[in-house]
């Protein structure tokens, strides 16, 4: 049986490889025209760069009185240009802007530490967005909840594809 295998396998793969011999046939028939994408509705992808920056003063404390271990900070743009359409059939994505122009794209968990009385503590900070039709909310978390100070200011970049 083995054998029958392999006699099968190597002129299987003869066949393979070697039935590719031989002069080019002559040239099939043209297929249909494409669409030219003109006038936006024929294939042309929509693309869309708007940068939002929240100052630490302006970010908002969330922390509901029932659930105190979901302490954040958010804060919630209008943004006209993200539609029904963009928000259904597009994809919507958001960057971390850094002073010197590189991003990270969101989600991102960055991790920290700091050093009080002479201990070293360790949390870990969650930058996210959410996004419906005319809006778009930036969300930070820490690990710990601490939430006695607001976040720096942050420059936030949406891509959006259509």
């Amino acid at each position: 049986m083995k054998k029958l295998f392999l006699s099968l396998l190597t002129v299987l793969s003869a066949a393979t490889f070697y039935s590719c011999e031989g002069d080019q046939g002559p040239m099939g028939p043209a297929g249909p025209a494409g669409k030219d994408g003109l006038d936006g509705e024929n294939g042309l992808v929509y693309y869309q760069k708007t940068d939002f920056t929240v100052e630490s003063a302006d970010w908002q404390l969330r922390a509901p009185d029932d659930k105190p271990n979901e302490r954040y900070y958010r804060y919630e743009f209008d943004y006209n240009e993200l539609t029904d359409e963009m928000c259904d059939i597009g994809i919507i994505s958001a960057y971390f802007v850094y002073d010197d122009g590189y991003q990270n794209p969101l989600p991102s968990t960055k991790f920290h530490s700091y050093e009080e009385n002479g201990q070293k503590f360790y949390y870990s900070q969650t930058i996210d967005y959410e996004y419906a039709p005319g809006k778009i909310i930036f969300i930070v978390t820490n690990s710990d909840f601490y939430t006695d100070e607001k976040p720096a200011t942050m420059t936030f970049r949406v891509i959006t594809h259509y």
